[in-house]
């Protein structure tokens, strides 16, 4: 607990693994009505301590259930069974982990979800039968399907392994007897019978098939049968409203409420009791607020007499509570499914009642405007379920009569009466009845809570928190952006700083998440622009006012940090218990992402971003809000009480404000804030130098300087770049006028740019990386330049120029000269280190072999085992460097095992590199000179490159390389496809027609690789990184240029013939020629390594990417042989990923080819479905051959060949058949091959696949298809899913074991 922390001390001895629910009973035992008692108290923390606990092991929450925390305290996940822990490791074994509930559950799910597709499926042929064919055969057919279906569920029902598919069958059986009955309406065969009402007899036999549907269920002693006639009943009910009017539906609706309940209560089910009570409310909802809806000729009458809807709800409300209280003990499949999901499992009460909850307030919701009824409608449901509550909770009746039990009925009853106008009486103030009932049962309510606020947990108190905001923001009128708005915000206020002082005293990391989360997801449903709100305005319209709306949100930045201070370090639950999970919510966790800290500054910041808007929120809302919260978690950061990663939340800020200021402006503001939080956390990181931390946190602390540096740099750079792009959108919020116009904003934003370069100076020598902030650094500068001279402002100019001067002349003294004497330092320290080692180990050598004595010889003879054996950790160290070292350079070199890891890094070279670059860039865009400025970029990047290389080897030392290429050819290569980019983009005129460029480019990228060659004796390594340097380069150049718009070809559609010769053929040849010399020079240093049995140096990534990529800038050819050459050696190293991804490169590279190759010959090109069509079915003979031949390595390729070639091929074919029939191919290969082989991820697939196949046959449906080609798909699935469903069925133990 925080030493400042506004709560008591907790208890001596806390059992962090009791029910947190449960342990906060430690306040007060007052009796009466004692509102100070409901806060805890620190008198006597050793017995209350001892008391808690023993209340915790004799009285359970069985009525909340175990329900998984939202939000856990810092180190609780650490502890739970099963956590992983930051170094990867498990400390409790779990009850179950992830992989073995896969393994054992997973399957059975997947059965289940074939069970519901059986279900699904055959209802729908059932449709299809009862309403497309002729009455007569429709008649037989559905009665053949209902037989049969009972005949197979009486028979396989008594056997154990078989049950669950026989009461699917009883089920769909059913459902098949139900649509049977309503299809003999709809055919009007009950009009011809004389002896009653057609309407009448379908009522009648609607209730037979219920009592038929309950017999059976009573039969086979199975709940899911009986589940469904509570839908039957709804329909009944709701059908008899159409002829007796809402008296009809309300009398049905109590009567099905009654016959649900009491089947439960026969059947001791809490399946039914539970669906019982969320069906009811929904029913009644549902009705409340129809507007005489229509579903399928079903009429959904809604109530238009108060009264009755509200003794309706008293009836139905009473029933529910009653029955709630009743079942609490009962298992139910609401609750077994929360639990499958791993978000613990709620009792019977809690997940009963919070579904009835969503109908409820549909009733409430539909009376919104009456707000003295709506409100007597919430008092009856929270008087009730309260009551209900308390008794779960061990409070005995007696104690509720005085309050609740006996004043309710007469409280009803005066109600009625009054509103009924039995007895008139004028009420004062406007008043109605339902006001009356509302506040007088309201406060009796509130009495027997306070009276027994002992049983109340954190759980009813965080969820009955969010339910009073729901309410009142439901309740209460905030249109008019005036006092019903303000109203609104003060009574939220009172909640969320209850819920916030509650979590002080109560120390509850749930009701602190709530009380911080909460209040900004509701700023996010409903203070966002109406349009755009994700709770439509025309639901629920709410208007505040601006000004209060800017208050409101300072307040609740407050309100954050206030209690971050206490539960900074608690933690969101997100996959926490999910199944299968555990391993990402340990990296969520580990991340600090979803900690209080982290995950309230995220959600302001959006928050706050999205709300943003002129007539929203003021100016001075807009700037304070978002300066408050990242100097106030700097400064917490400051006094060690934040524990998140504030290097991180700067960045996403960053990012932020530069998006804002693209339109609302005012740079200089942010950069203030920027600058100010960077000062803060770069004494923070002082401060944590200097306290004696542990290592690991020293060694952050050294790295932090620099990192925040940099980030600050690059946020400044960006913020500059908004000004130059000069948006046109600019929007001025209001009260905006007293800040800075355009031209001050920039001398601001300049001056602020010189504090944060003198900031940088001061340390430049000190952080322990030189080259990020002084790239940075330089790029700012450059940027300030490019600003200044848009913008026409010689002075910012002449600011820039100087801070360029005096900044490079200070990092040419300090920077170049550390770097290297930093990099000698180290080399003479590792060297003077081993040659140490060396001494040391030759003189205990020479004392093993010149001992002193004989006898100490003679006895080292004959016991030369127990002889002492030194390992050297650092060289062991060294060693596995040297070995991943080895895949990119060559490591043959006089002392590379000692010395190979230390680079001379030329910081200042890159830092004038880079600097080259962007000036090249920005002559490039402004100029039509691209083909000139790219020769000088390689001129000048070839002269800075010797420079370099020269000044490490007279240090003796290498340069650093970046994928095997050294680091300033590295940044050459790049920047020259930067320079190349901004031309193509440029005010300049550029043509489609014209070639030469990338001629120009490819030319440019080679010569710079080349040079990288010279002097190298490693040549087997440095070959396939420059080759793939060069390709993968103008791959991203052409993928940027296509994106950007920089007219250059499109992959895969050129045609080397189109053009002139000079500017479009031969510069596409030698392109194709360069990417040919790179496709064979890769493969010869592949078929090297094989001859001469060296290891693999690039893996099945490396080569995959190398096929997709090597293609795309080609014509044809080099793609071509780069599939060919890859497909065989992806198969000599045994690499089913190489093979797969050359495979699906072949159709793409042919239909590449054949777009320009024949039309020459008069043939007309085939598309890439064809090939891709060929290809897919090709892999299903592949698939056989795997399952065949038991190469069980190879099969997962196959299947994805046939999954990732037919499915798009089908939409090539432009008929939706065709789709759906690759789909049931697709879904027959993957659910065979996982039978016959075991592997229960393609059996998923077979069954995703399926469910894809019906989704485009409801597509064809709904686009006026033949209702034929429905019913063929269907009966296909529906006869492989029958199939399927009985091998699960017959071998689940084989499969479960497999």
């Amino acid at each position: 607990m925080s030493e400042d922390s506004s709560g008591p001390d907790p208890p001596a001895h806390n059992d962090d693994s009791r029910d947190e629910i449960i342990r906060k009973r430690s306040f007060s035992r007052a009796r009466g009505i004692d509102i100070s008692s409901f806060m805890v108290t620190g008198d006597d923390p050793k017995t209350e301590s001892t008391n808690t606990a023993e209340e915790v092991s004799e009285q359970p929450d069985i009525a909340m259930g175990e329900i998984a925390e939202i939000f856990s305290r810092g180190g609780e996940n650490f502890d739970r069974p099963g956590a992983v822990q930051t170094d990867g490791t498990v400390i409790t074994e779990p009850e179950i982990d992830s992989v073995t509930d896969l393994a054992v559950y997973g399957e059975k799910r997947l059965g289940f979800g074939l069970l519901v597709a059986m279900v699904f499926s055959w209802s729908l042929i059932g449709t299809i039968v009862g309403t497309v064919l002729d009455p007569v055969f429709g008649a037989i057919g559905l009665t053949v399907m209902a037989v049969v279906g009972l005949y197979l569920g009486e028979r396989w029902i008594p056997n154990p392994n078989m049950r669950i598919l026989g009461v699917t069958w009883v089920i769909i059986s059913m459902k098949l007897i139900y649509g049977l009955i309503l299809d003999l309406w709809h055919w009007g065969w009950l009009e011809n019978l004389t002896f009653a009402d057609e309407n009448n007899l379908l009522g009648i036999l609607l209730l037979l098939g219920v009592g038929l549907n309950i017999a059976i269920a009573q039969r086979h002693d199975e709940d899911a049968i009986a589940a469904q006639a509570t839908l039957i009943l709804l329909v009944v009910g709701s059908a008899a409203g159409a002829l007796y009017g809402e008296f009809g539906v309300a009398l049905m609706i109590g009567a099905g409420t009654i016959l649900l309940h009491g089947l439960a209560i026969i059947r001791n089910s809490g399946n039914l009791a539970s669906m019982g009570i969320a069906v009811s409310y929904l029913w009644v909802g549902v009705h409340a607020i129809s507007s005489n809806w229509d579903f399928f000729g079903l009429t959904i009458l809604p109530f238009e007499d108060e009264l009755l809807l509200f003794l309706l709800m008293v009836c139905v409300t009473a029933t529910n509570s009653t029955m709630a209280a009743k079942f609490v003990n009962k298992d139910n499949w609401f609750s077994d499914a929360f639990k499958a999901l791993g978000l613990g499992k709620p009792g019977l009460w809690s997940v009963s009642v919070g579904l009835g909850m969503i109908g409820a307030l549909l009733a409430v919701a539909a009376n919104r405007l009456e707000t003295g009824y709506a409100l007597a409608q919430l008092v009856l449901l929270l008087t009730a379920f309260s009551a209900s509550y308390l008794v779960v909770r061990g409070v005995e009746w007696p104690r509720l009569l005085p309050l609740i039990v006996l004043p309710a009925p007469l409280l009803l009853f005066g109600l009625a009466i009054l509103e009924s106008g039995i007895v008139a009486l004028n009420l004062p103030f406007g008043l109605r009845p339902y006001s009356i009932y509302a506040a007088v049962t309201a406060a009796l309510t509130a009495g027997a809570l306070l009276r027994n606020q002992t049983a109340v947990s954190d759980h009813v108190l965080w969820a009955g928190g969010l339910v009073i905001v729901i309410l009142l923001t439901l309740l209460v009128p905030a249109d008019d952006a005036g006092r019903g708005a303000r109203t609104l915000l003060v009574s939220q206020g009172i909640v969320w700083i209850g819920l916030a002082q509650l979590a002080m005293y109560r120390d509850s990391p749930s009701i602190a998440g709530t009380a911080v989360v909460g209040p900004w997801l509701w700023l996010l449903l409903f203070a966002t622009d109406v349009e755009n709100r994700l709770v439509s305005a025309d639901y629920i319209p709410i208007l505040i006012e601006q000004y209060d709306l800017a208050g409101w949100m300072f307040l609740l930045v407050l309100q954050q940090i206030w209690v971050n201070i206490k539960h900074g370090e608690t933690g969101f639950n997100l996959a926490s218990r999910l199944g299968g999970m555990s391993e990402l919510s340990a990296r969520l966790r580990d991340s600090a992402v979803l900690q209080l800290w982290s995950l309230s500054f995220l959600l302001t910041l959006f928050v706050t971003w999205s709300i943003t808007r002129p007539g929203a929120l003021p100016a001075f809302g807009l700037f304070g809000i978002l300066t408050v919260l990242m100097i106030s978690h700097a400064v917490m950061v400051l006094l060690g009480r934040h524990k998140g990663r504030p290097r991180t939340l700067m960045t996403i800020w960053g990012v932020a404000t530069i998006a804002l200021s693209w339109t609302y402006g005012q740079q200089a503001i942010w950069a203030v804030t920027l600058v100010i939080t960077s000062a803060i956390l770069l004494l923070a990181s002082d401060r944590l130098k200097h306290s004696g931390a542990s290592v690991e946190l020293m060694k952050k602390a050294e790295a932090l300087p620099g990192q925040l540096l940099t980030l600050m740099m690059g946020l400044l750079s960006g913020l500059f770049i908004i000004i130059a792009l000069e948006p046109l959108n600019l929007m001025q919020l209001d009260g905006g006028s007293f800040l800075p116009d355009e031209t001050v904003n920039l001398y601001c934003l300049t001056v602020i740019t010189l504090v944060a370069l003198t900031l940088y100076l001061r340390r430049a020598a000190m952080v322990e990386k030189l080259l990020p902030p002084a790239i940075a650094a330089v790029g700012l500068l450059s940027v300030m330049a490019i600003t200044a001279q848009i913008k026409d402002s010689a002075l910012v100019l002449l600011a820039t120029l100087l801070m360029f001067i005096g900044s490079g002349a200070y990092l040419a003294i300090q920077g170049e000269f550390r770097s290297e004497m930093r990099s000698v330092a180290r080399k003479e320290d590792r060297l003077l280190r081993i040659e140490e080692k060396q001494a040391r180990l030759q003189k205990f050598v020479d004392a093993q072999v010149t001992g002193k004595s004989v006898a100490a010889t003679i006895g080292n003879q004959q016991n030369n085992k127990s002889r002492l054996k030194m390992i050297d950790i650092e060289m062991l160290d060294l060693v596995e460097k040297q070995r991943k070292r080895a895949k990119r350079t060559g490591t043959g070199g006089e002392y590379d095992l000692e010395l190979g890891d230390i680079h001379h890094r030329p910081v200042i070279v890159i830092a004038f590199l880079t600097t080259t670059i962007l000036a090249s860039i920005y002559l490039s865009f402004t100029t039509s000179l691209s083909y000139l400025i790219l020769a000088f970029c390689v001129v000048i990047s070839i002269l800075f490159i010797a420079l370099a290389r020269i000044r490490a080897n007279d240090i003796g030392l290498r340069l650093p390389d970046v994928a095997g290429i050294e680091l300033p050819i590295a940044i050459s290569m790049l920047g020259l496809v930067l320079v190349h980019l901004a031309g193509r983009v440029s005010d300049s005129v550029v043509g489609l027609d014209d070639a030469k460029h990338l001629a120009v480019l490819t030319g440019g990228l080679c010569i710079l690789a080349s040079v990288g060659l010279v002097g190298r004796n490693d040549l087997g390594l440095r070959i396939p990184n420059a080759v793939e340097g060069v390709v993968y380069l103008l791959v991203i150049d052409r993928v940027i240029a296509l994106i950007i718009g920089g007219e250059v070809p499109v992959m895969y559609r050129v045609d080397p013939f189109s053009g002139s010769i000079i500017d479009w053929t031969l510069p596409l040849i030698f392109v194709e020629i360069v990417l040919l010399s790179s496709v064979i020079a890769y493969d010869w240093v592949e078929k090297q390594r094989l001859v001469r049995g060296l290891e693999d140096h690039r893996g099945a990534i490396g080569r995959a990417v190398w096929v997709v990529l090597a293609g795309v800038t080609s014509i044809g050819f080099a793609g071509l042989l780069a599939i060919v050459l890859v497909f065989r050696r992806g198969w000599n190293w045994t690499q089913p990923a190489v093979v797969l991804t050359s495979w699906l490169m072949l159709p793409v590279a042919l239909s590449g080819v054949m777009y320009w190759c024949m039309e020459p010959i008069g043939l007309s090109s085939l598309g890439l479905h064809i090939f891709a069509t060929t290809a897919g079915i090709v892999s299903i003979g592949f698939v056989i051959w795997s399952v065949a031949s038991d190469s069980g390595v190879w099969l997962a390729s196959g299947l994805w060949a046939v999954h990732i070639l037919l499915l798009p091929a089908g939409f090539g074919w432009e008929n939706l058949a065709v789709v759906a029939v690759l789909l049931i191919v697709c879904s027959a290969t993957s659910w065979v091959s996982g039978i016959l082989v075991m592997r229960k991820s393609w059996r998923v697939f077979g069954a995703l696949d399926m469910i894809l196949a019906w989704v485009v046959a409801m597509i064809m449906l709904s686009i006026g298809t033949g209702i034929e080609a429905m019913l063929a798909i269907l009966i296909a699935s529906s006869v492989l899913l029958g199939i399927v469903t009985y091998l699960n069925q017959t071998y689940e133990k084989r499969i479960i074991n497999g």
